[in-house]
């Protein structure tokens, strides 16, 4: 059957898109917005996750509680890896404002004494033992000057270094072995003293001393070539040798000393000395400072002991002054340094000889 056709004359119109053409695009509109929103939210909340997940911060702590005691981290004792450390037990009959050890550790070190140094497992808040030797390790003010060198650990053992200064050297060198729960000691200083004075004799026969010795233990690196522990059992010990009448410079070099495991204690026998000007690098020169400053600690806090509650203060603000005025110099010999010295080694050598000079001032007082 036929249908009729009517033709209707062609005219311009808009041409309008169709439902469902229109419905698609929407829906695309909508999911890139949706897909933007997700990604948004995704970034926001991983953000949140990467925060959470990156600890903040923590200043080190100073102290560690153990059973019913707290115990003062020494400064600048703990072993590289975090495992071991020396602290000190504070000898006070008054109760202990630890709230100064936080916002003045110097001023804290000033105010009180040491009691006993123990060896301590820091993450398991563990006592090892308790460092002394027939020659009293533990005096007054021995913890204000103390300083440890640490070995790796070997089979669950390791050696450490220790010393603490008075002002013509090293007083007291201890060699430890240190286990988990358990630390040996003995005291090695008058071996390293004999064999430096012989060698003194072999090079210098006129001199007869007496010879005062310091062992540069701070910064040692746990491995390391020349100085620090080059194996578990082997050790590079930075020394300064002095004459003691007359306050100079004898000798100073490396000593090569083997360390071994005794039943009366660790053991220490000199392999090598190499004598000559220490190695002019940032762990000499930084080594040098740390000692300097330690030397002036203890005169300075045993000068303040001697004073009036007037003359501390006025002593506290000149030292302060002092201070300022020795970074100054440092700062601006660094500035006019050439450029093939080392800036570190220019401001710690500054540092040293300023502080030195210091520590000659307070003797005379």
């Amino acid at each position: 059957m036929w249908q009729r056709v009517t033709a209707f004359p062609q005219r311009n119109c808009i041409v309008l898109p169709s439902r469902t053409a229109y419905d698609q695009e929407a829906m695309k509109l909508c999911a890139y917005i949706l897909g933007m929103g997700c990604m948004l939210i995704a970034a926001r909340f991983g953000g949140n996750r990467l925060n959470a997940a990156e600890p903040s911060v923590q200043p080190e702590p100073r102290w560690v509680e153990i059973g019913s005691e707290k115990v003062v981290i020494g400064r600048d004792s703990k072993s590289a890896d975090g495992r071991n450390a020396l602290a000190w037990t504070v000898d006070s009959s008054e109760p202990i404002d630890w709230s100064l050890l936080e916002k003045d550790a110097d001023h804290f070190y000033e105010q009180y004494d040491v009691k006993e140094i123990w060896v301590v497992n820091i993450p398991d808040k563990k006592k090892v033992g308790t460092v002394g030797d027939k020659g009293g390790y533990v005096r007054p003010g021995s913890h204000r000057t103390l300083s440890v060198a640490w070995s790796p650990v070997e089979n669950g053992r390791r050696f450490a270094l220790a010393a603490y200064q008075w002002k013509w050297g090293t007083d007291t060198l201890l060699l430890l072995d240190v286990g988990a729960d358990d630390c040996r000691s003995n005291q090695i200083g008058p071996v390293l003293d004999k064999a430096i004075e012989a060698q003194i004799k072999r090079g210098k026969p006129r001199l007869t001393g007496p010879f005062d010795s310091t062992y540069l233990l701070t910064g040692l690196p746990e491995l390391g070539k020349k100085t620090g522990f080059s194996s578990p059992t082997t050790v590079g010990l930075p020394f300064v040798t002095k004459d003691r009448e007359h306050d100079a410079s004898i000798i100073e070099g490396i000593l090569s000393l083997k360390l071994a495991r005794a039943g009366e204690g660790p053991t220490a026998s000199v392999v090598r000395i190499a004598p000559g000007p220490l190695p002019n690098d940032p762990f000499a020169e930084s080594a040098r400072l740390a000692k300097a400053d330690r030397e002036l600690n203890a005169i300075y806090s045993a000068l303040l002991k001697r004073l009036s509650p007037s003359s501390q203060n006025t002593l506290r603000a000149e030292q302060r002054a002092w201070l300022e005025q020795r970074d100054r110099k440092a700062d601006e010999t660094v500035r006019n340094k050439s450029d093939s010295e080392n800036a570190r080694i220019v401001r710690d050598r500054v540092l040293r000889q300023l502080t030195e000079e210091r520590s000659a001032q307070l003797r005379k007082r």
